[in-house]
């Protein structure tokens, strides 16, 4: 969400994801079936450590949802599609988007993400050329196969810093959260502005 704090992308996003899942369970569709079905897409900005946290804590948030609605243990895993967002990156000085597209893209694999986009350098100024669409494929080739990043279950676990970061990030987002299933839920806060 543009303009939206970590904690307030993770609250709304768990709150969105609530809405598909009460659309899904009123279907007839069963808890564990109807939370399985749900892929997230998390944009991360340049803030390193902030962007590994706030994937750890979307984690925890959405266990705790699914739980809290009847799901088993392996319905809690969140699924998550992470990508570079646009507001971090220039129309200006594209090759400075090489360093931020790598960075989102080394916090995406710490953090967990199931599935990265790396972003081309020149996406924010026309379609990407053939060179850019190679180097943002090669960043995640590069990280994954010669940082070993996709061998480590959770390379980020362990740092104290990352744990406290985390924890305040999940508890701020389940105050926004509950807060915006009390007005409501999201459908009822997107209509009422």
């Amino acid at each position: 969400s543009a303009g939206a704090t970590a904690s307030q992308d993770i609250a709304f996003g768990a709150a969105t994801a609530v809405e598909y899942l009460r659309a899904m369970t009123d279907a007839g569709m069963d808890i564990d079936s109807a939370a399985e079905q749900i892929l997230f897409r998390i944009g991360l900005g340049t803030h390193h450590f902030l962007a590994i946290a706030k994937l750890r804590a979307a984690r925890q948030v959405w266990s705790r949802v699914v739980q809290a609605s009847g799901g088993s243990q392996d319905a809690q895993a969140m699924r998550i599609h992470a990508r570079t967002s646009d507001r971090v990156l220039t129309q200006f000085d594209p090759y400075v988007n090489l360093l931020r597209n790598t960075v989102a893209v080394f916090a995406a694999g710490v953090g967990g993400a199931d599935t990265i986009t790396s972003v081309p350098f020149d996406a924010m100024i026309g379609l990407p050329n053939a060179f850019s669409r190679r180097v943002a494929r090669n960043t995640v080739l590069v990280l994954q196969e010669e940082s070993h990043l996709h061998r480590v279950v959770d390379p980020a676990g362990g740092s104290w810093f990352l744990d406290q970061l985390t924890e305040q990030l999940a508890e701020k987002a389940w105050e926004i959260f509950q807060e915006t299933e009390r007005r409501g839920g999201m459908l009822s806060a997107l209509s009422s502005g």
